[in-house]
C-alpha cells in the first residue's frame, strides 16, 4: 500500500544477509539510517546491504556514540565499490516549493498521511505517548490539540 515490499526486524535476522538474499547478492541501491544515535557499527552495515556505487544516507542523526571514536572503517574494498556515504537533515528540498505541493498530494488524496497514524493522542496523554513510544506499541503517534 505504501510502496515497501519487504520489511526486515534486524533483531531477528541478519539485515545484510536477508537484503542480499533478496536483492539475488546485489545490494540494495541505497539504505537510509534514521537513528537518533550514530555509530559505525549501523553505519558498516548499511554500507555493507548497499551495491556497489550505491548510496547510503543518515537523516537526521543527532548524535553518535561518545565511546566510539570512528565513524566507519574506511578500507581499501569501500573505496574499490565506490560507495557513497552522506548525511542530511532536511533532504534536498525547497520549503517553499515542496511544501505546497505536498499539501496539494495530500488534498488531491495522492500522499497517504493518515494511514500511516497508529494512534491519536490528546495533549493530557502525552505521558502515555512517550510511552508507547519508548515500548514499542505505535509506530507513528499525534498529538491532537482540540
Amino acid at each position: 500500500e505504501f510502496g515497501a515490499t519487504h520489511t526486515i526486524n534486524p533483531t531477528r535476522e541478519d539485515p545484510v544477509q536477508r537484503i542480499m538474499d533478496i536483492t539475488h547478492g546485489v545490494g540494495a541501491d541505497a539504505t537510509i539510517l534514521t537513528p537518533s544515535l550514530v555509530t559505525p557499527s549501523l553505519l558498516t552495515t548499511a554500507t555493507r546491504a548497499t551495491r556497489k556505487a550505491g548510496r547510503t544516507v543518515i537523516v537526521g542523526a543527532i548524535g553518535r556514540d561518545p565511546n566510539e571514536v570512528e565513524t566507519h572503517p574506511l578500507d581499501l574494498m569501500f573505496m574499490l565499490m565506490a560507495k557513497e556515504v552522506f548525511g542530511t537533515i532536511f533532504g534536498h528540498n525547497v520549503p517553499r516549493i515542496d511544501i505546497p505541493r505536498l499539501l496539494a498530494l495530500y488534498r488531491d488524496g495522492k500522499l497517504k498521511l493518515d494511514e500511516l497514524v497508529t494512534r491519536r493522542y490528546r495533549l493530557e496523554e502525552i505521558n502515555q505517548a512517550y510511552h508507547d513510544v519508548e515500548r514499542g506499541q505505535v509506530i507513528r503517534g499525534v498529538l491532537v490539540f482540540d
